[in-house]
């Protein structure tokens, strides 16, 4: 019975090995051929879950014979799979052999092995349905607190609710992510990206309703201009006639030294006289700060403005993350 050592074992030994008789040929070839199971140790990169694919070594050799005792090669460079049995989360892609020799530090004879290298990829149907399109719906939710009108006093309610609803559903499908510290599932990365997407719609919709019920009676000139002019265009909102009045800020009263003329002479001489040609006067430039005389309805325009440009930013940054996070999934490794 040849030394037949599987490196990266986990057990103990293998189940038949002492069970079953050994082929010996005249030209000193064996051939060992039992029915067993290998419990091995694999490096899994997780960074693709559930897209990914993965490869295992299995590394056989002696353990206390070098090469010029015995040698070790494989029968055939690809293992046969016909009669592999079919997974429900694995397809078994291909399996190679190759052969290396390798020289220790402690003896110079040549120990040669016969390494396997399994590959697998992982069927991700499963994944898809209960993981991915239901975090996809769940994000997709918070789109509809968008529509929700202020009055009906539900819209921050329904973000968090959504948020709230989405974490739990992370901490639930938690479990069925593959552990990993050396590499972050891009599908974590995705839960995250939702998450935020989601906090995101929620401060904006406490930023609407604080806008919605603005007591003040005066805008900014350049927000009417770019938000009640140019977006309220762009987004379809009706903006009520404006009353286009300019406020000048209070300014405490100058004092008398400054409204004093500060008269400067030119004089020119001319031979032995000397004229006065003229006076200036500087006055002090007050500063004024334009504002425009606005109504609560001008308010609530701006609050729809503002909510339907967010709505317009959260789909677009949905669309883009997603298809940057699922790109990764396409890409060949």
């Amino acid at each position: 019975m040849p030394d037949l050592t599987l490196y990266d074992s986990t057990a103990d030994d293998f189940p038949g090995y002492d069970d079953y008789r050994v082929n010996i040929h005249s030209d000193g070839s064996v051939y060992y051929n039992f029915p067993t199971i290998i419990q091995s140790r694999c490096i899994v990169n997780v960074e693709r879950f559930p897209y990914d694919t993965q490869t295992c070594s299995m590394l056989f050799g002696s353990w206390s014979y070098h090469g010029l005792e015995m040698d070790l090669v494989y029968k055939n460079p690809y293992g046969d799979l016909s009669s592999s049995v079919l997974n429900v989360e694995w397809n078994i892609t291909k399996l190679t052999a190759e052969r290396h020799v390798v020289y220790y530090g402690c003896c110079p004879e040549p120990y040669p092995d016969v390494t396997y290298y399994l590959t697998m990829e992982r069927k991700p149907s499963f994944y898809v349905v209960n993981i991915i399109i239901p975090t996809f719906l769940i994000t997709g939710m918070a789109i509809l607190g968008f529509f929700l009108a202020v009055e009906a006093g539900e819209k921050v309610s329904l973000q968090i609710t959504v948020m709230l609803a989405l974490a739990v559903f992370q901490l639930l499908v938690a479990d069925s992510l593959p552990p990993s510290s050396d590499a972050t599932p891009l599908i974590s990365i995705y839960f995250n990206f939702c998450l935020f997407l989601v906090g995101f719609a929620c401060v904006m919709a406490v930023l609407v309703l604080s806008i919605y019920y603005q007591p003040a009676v005066v805008m900014h000139r350049w927000v009417v201009r770019i938000f009640l002019g140019t977006l309220a265009k762009a987004t379809w909102v009706y903006v009520p006639e404006l009353d286009d009045h300019v406020k000048e800020s209070t300014r405490p009263e100058a004092s008398s030294s400054e409204h004093v003329a500060n008269e400067k002479t030119r004089r020119y001489q001319l031979g032995s006289e000397t004229a006065k040609v003229g006076t200036e006067q500087d006055e002090p430039t007050p500063k004024v700060q334009s504002y425009i005389n606005v109504t609560a309805e001008h308010w609530k325009s701006l609050s729809k403005v503002v909510d339907r440009i967010t709505c317009i930013l959260f789909i677009i940054m949905g669309l883009c993350g997603t298809g940057i996070v699922f790109s990764k999934f396409t890409e060949e490794e």
